[in-house]
């Protein structure tokens, strides 16, 4: 009981929360983020651990609980996993980041990443609470805002942080030359953004402005109530003109390519294979993070090989995902769980050159969709639940909640009105069959991508192929508009109170949507 005690000690008081907890130092750091795009957090819990030293929570655990989703897995001493010694821990991931260029990142991989390695100038809790980063304090107006930044704030090579790094990094994000696509979704909110993306202005005509070394101001294009929301996001962090600029197109494509002003550094990248991070010394903050480092030992697809990598105690922490759920709880460990912000959405393209641009084809196939089937039986995840609107539930109305003051309209399972949908569609495209659509997925989304080729498949009579691609592959194929349908999420955890804005990929991507699941950078 006094592990279990001082564990919901570390969880209370992570994500920036005041307080002092001493479970242990190793103990403290093991609330590791893994992203999963779901209804609950899985927490598997060794009660093995040897309780000594001490931490701050309040600025220590945020680096490692940044995201929505945790799994925790707190391993005996002798476990590779985790090296009291020398204040280490291996974790593992299911694919290769594809960017990191905060600029360019736009993925939960990715930004687990980022978020330890970079700094912005906030940071959110878990409750939506903003406190301070790089800024040390701000005054907001109207339409803008002003910041002052830390004087102590420095790159891993010791050079300061300065207003300036921002002013390039968010000019350098809105620049059509950089071709940022998902992470500029929110970008519209800072004065010319839309014009700068849509190349009607130039860069430096965003209304954003370095007043001096340690002063910077924004001026919005409306009143924006969540703006502190938006710019803890990994695609407003700090950027040195410099650096990137030496780099020749390269930023963030190998650890010597990369430059770091959070917690930890990225000393090296294998690809595909592992990455190392050691804690940054020059880091404001430095004192408060008691661990050394960790290692991503592992880069791979296959969960089942990562559960038994787990149980041998080679990680700290594990994803647990559909496939090896009933593995994990087999093992004896006490799960746990918590409420995550992770909408999912099947994606249907709309381009004129698509044949799913028909609007009752469309229909036909979000009728022809069994959600339930696909949330009970293949996600499987407790706490995962169909959704009817990409609006999250903690979105507050006028009295209550915003969901239940304006309800959204259930989407139907009803293959029946699909098969007279997509013969209407046929007649009105002009065809007397439907062509094979096609449905592109990740490597980690396999038995989803399946369950969706066959189970609407068969309900409307079409083909469905499936075309499979690594991670990095598909958020490039998506960017591009190279497919039919495609299953999307948005994990939105700086937006836990507010709201994810998924009119962005329609207006960035051309796709309607069909909600999925409600559970939100993509994943």
């Amino acid at each position: 009981m006094e592990v279990l005690a001082a564990r919901c000690a570390v969880r209370k008081t992570s994500r920036h929360d005041n307080g002092v907890a001493d479970p242990g130092t190793l103990r403290a750091f093991m609330e590791v983020p893994l992203i999963r795009c779901a209804g609950v957090s899985m927490f598997l819990h060794d009660y093995s651990v040897p309780e000594t030293g001490t931490f701050r929570a309040a600025k220590t655990l945020v680096w490692l609980t940044l995201f929505a989703i945790m799994i925790l897995a707190v391993m005996t001493a002798q476990g590779a996993g985790m090296d009291h010694e020398r204040k280490r821990i291996t974790l593992s991931l299911t694919s290769e980041p594809p960017s990191l260029d905060s600029s360019l990142s736009q993925d939960t991989t990715s930004n687990f990443v980022l978020t330890l390695t970079s700094e912005g100038l906030v940071r959110i809790d878990a409750k939506g609470r903003v406190f301070p980063g790089v800024a040390e304090r701000w005054e907001l107006r109207e339409r803008g805002a002003r910041f002052f930044l830390r004087k102590d704030a420095r790159w891993a090579d010791g050079k300061p942080v300065t207003a300036h790094d921002f002013v390039f990094s968010w000019r350098r994000l809105v620049d059509p030359k950089t071709a940022a696509s998902g992470s500029t979704f929110f970008a519209y909110t800072i004065e010319h953004a839309e014009d700068i993306i849509a190349g009607k202005l130039p860069p430096d005509a965003l209304s954003v402005t370095a007043m001096d070394d340690h002063t910077l101001d924004v001026t919005t294009s409306r009143p924006v109530p969540y703006f502190l929301n938006i710019i803890a996001g990994t695609a407003y962090r700090p950027l040195r003109e410099s650096f990137v600029n030496a780099q020749h197109g390269r930023y963030g494509a190998d650890a010597a390519n990369l430059l770091s002003n959070g917690p930890f550094i990225l000393d090296s990248w294998i690809h595909n294979s592992s990455m190392r991070l050691n804690r940054n010394e020059q880091y404001w903050a430095r004192d408060e993070i008691r661990l050394a480092g960790m290692d991503i030992g592992y880069i791979t697809a296959d969960t089942r090989s990562l559960m038994n990598l787990f149980k041998s105690g080679e990680l700290a922490a594990l994803r647990l995902d559909e496939n090896i759920l009933k593995d994990a709880a087999a093992t004896g460990a006490r799960i746990r769980s918590a409420p995550t912000n992770c909408p999912a959405w099947m994606l249907i393209n709309v381009r004129p050159d698509r044949v799913t641009h028909s609007t009752k084809l469309r229909a036909a196939l979000a009728m022809a969709f069994d959600r339930d089937g696909y949330v009970n039986n293949i996600v499987g995840l407790p706490g995962t639940r169909k959704a009817d609107s990409v609006f999250t539930t903690y979105l507050q109305g006028v009295r209550g909640p915003f969901l239940r003051e304006y309800p959204a309209p259930e989407i139907d399972f009803d293959p029946a009105r699909a098969r007279a949908l997509l013969a209407e569609s046929l007649q009105a495209l002009g065809l007397a069959t439907l062509p094979p659509l096609i449905l592109l997925a990740n490597e980690t989304r396999q038995i989803e991508a399946e369950f969706i080729q066959s189970q609407i498949g068969r309900a409307l009579g079409i083909e469905i192929r499936v075309d499979k691609q690594t991670f990095k592959q598909a958020i490039d194929k998506m960017q591009k508009g190279d497919f039919d349908l495609a299953r999307a999420a948005f994990c939105g955890a700086p937006f836990r109170t507010l709201y994810s804005l998924p009119a962005s990929l329609t207006r960035r991507v051309h796709t309607t949507m069909v909600a999925i699941k409600a559970s939100g950078t993509m994943n």
